[in-house]
């Protein structure tokens, strides 16, 4: 039985496990093996505290738990990016991560329904997600819950200045 419920800054830690689990097994190849070795447990316990403590507005963070532990989030709010800060309707899917051990278990699809949902309720009618351009898993989850590729790209900063690469996707939330 998985429960949903927004984050509170008690999460913080586990959230932090959750995306640096993550990354280590989604991007192995995809990134330098010493970045993901360097990723931080601590960093993004600190991040995520931040975040949770005083959440910029419109910014909401869903955890999923099973039997009372955190496997999962996902991080919605404003774009982050100037040209799509633009538009007051559009709001973004952040982050959507879920320890590595609970993959293919149908918890991504009710996190990502529920991040949909926090969009709408904070009064957003599309939504938009940069990922990763060669994460072809990440890519064919989105694809099959109905985002669309936008044809955008954009060079980001990664961890210890790893560069990377992403595409924009696209999904209406009417």
């Amino acid at each position: 039985m998985v429960e949903l419920r927004d984050a509170t800054p008690e999460d913080a830690g586990a959230i932090a496990g959750v995306v640096v689990r993550s990354w280590r097994v989604a991007y192995r190849g995809l990134m330098p093996d010493a970045v993901l070795a360097n990723l931080s447990i601590p960093e993004r316990e600190r991040f995520y505290s931040g975040v949770l403590t005083d959440p910029p507005p419109q910014t909401r963070v869903a955890v999923a738990l099973v039997d009372g532990a955190v496997v999962g989030f996902a991080a919605t709010g404003p774009p982050l990016v100037p040209v799509d800060r633009a538009d007051p309707t559009l709001g973004d899917l952040y982050a959507l991560y879920l320890d590595p051990e609970v993959w293919r278990r149908g918890i991504g699809t009710q996190l990502h329904a529920a991040a949909l949902d926090r969009l709408r309720a904070a009064g957003f009618t599309h939504a938009g997600l940069w990922i990763l351009d060669t994460n072809e898993r990440a890519l064919g989850f989105y694809l099959h819950h109905g985002w669309t590729d936008t044809g955008r790209t954009q060079l980001d900063q990664g961890p210890d200045g790893t560069e990377l690469h992403e595409r924009r996707l696209h999904h209406d939330l009417g």
